[in-house]
């Protein structure tokens, strides 16, 4: 005797929850692959000349085939410090937290994050407002700035006059999504250290 449609197993339920749970694995996983690979950290639109008297920097604004920025040229002594600051954007849609910036202990001329302005929108001018360096929240569309400790060796080895070591970006370690990320953020300003005869090789 064949059975009545009312006796029937009913089988929608499960596809429905099949189907729900593939979608839900879908969307976490198209969101896993995005936040491990965006890159929401971009140049800022401040720009900060050298002032560390120790450095005696000059600065030279450069405008040319689209790009725009300044390079500020150092006259390098064995064992000098000095400090120096840029400014970065989230360009993202959700905030990041800033956690470290710099190389540490790089060698011959390392950088390190000393001091920060989270928000340079909050009153005053951009260069005030900046407090020793913790990890912060960067909100989405807002910038921040940041002072960074130049330190060079005593044996430090760039060569003599003419040689030069430079650099025009900063490592970033964020998080977002409470996922860690880094990279290489363009800081506007490419600082030249030139060499003399007490850094030559």
């Amino acid at each position: 005797m064949p059975r009545s449609v009312a006796n029937s197993p009913r089988r929608w339920p499960k596809r429905l929850v099949l189907s729900t749970v593939i979608i839900i694995v879908a969307m976490i996983g198209t969101g896993v692959a995005w936040v491990s690979n965006t890159e929401p950290l971009t140049r800022g639109s401040a720009g900060f000349a050298i002032t560390d008297p120790s450095a005696r920097a000059h600065v030279r604004n450069v405008s040319a085939m689209g790009v725009t920025g300044s390079v500020q040229t150092i006259t390098v002594k064995p064992g000098m410090r000095f400090r120096y600051r840029f400014s970065l954007r989230n360009d993202g849609p959700v905030p990041v937290t800033i956690a470290d910036v710099g190389d540490g202990a790089g060698v011959g001329v390392s950088r390190t994050v000393v001091a920060a302005r989270p928000d340079l929108s909050a009153g005053g001018g951009p260069a005030r407002g900046f407090e020793p360096f913790e990890p912060f929240a960067l909100a989405a569309g807002a910038e921040a700035g940041l002072e960074m400790l130049v330190e060079v060796s005593t044996d430090v080895c760039i060569g003599g006059r003419g040689a030069f070591e430079s650099w025009y970006s900063e490592p970033v370690t964020f998080a977002v999504a409470g996922i860690t990320r880094h990279v290489d953020v363009s800081t506007g300003t490419e600082i030249r250290l030139l060499g003399t005869r007490a850094t030559a090789c």
